[in-house]
């Protein structure tokens, strides 16, 4: 998107924030609040290029979607934090993420 470096650390803090804050108010959240905020930090990541955060939010609001909102989040959420640092677009990067949720929830 040809955006510069300090404009891209902006949107990198802003979503860490959104995430952090995500995990504190867990469980105040219905599942469709919850299912709106990952929505926006998925759009707001794939807009940025930060393709394996995008692809974290999207298997979690898959997850939630399957789940009917009973899933673990905080693995998912863990990971979007680690994955809003990374600059790789790789699609291998992005499955690595998921990979990871994987570990988190099973050991």
């Amino acid at each position: 998107m040809g955006m510069g470096a300090d404009a891209r650390l902006v949107v990198k803090a802003e979503l860490s924030n959104r995430i952090d804050r995500l995990a504190m108010e867990l469980p105040h959240m219905t599942a469709s609040s919850l299912a709106f905020a990952v929505d926006d930090i998925r759009r707001t990541a794939y807009n940025h290029d930060l393709r394996p955060l995008a692809e974290l939010a999207r298997g979690l609001e898959n997850a939630i979607s399957e789940s009917s909102g009973a899933t673990m989040v905080l693995p998912f959420l863990e990971a979007m934090s680690d994955a809003v640092t990374c600059e790789s677009i790789d699609p291998a990067v992005a499955a690595s993420f998921l990979a990871s949720v994987g570990l988190r929830l099973h050991g």
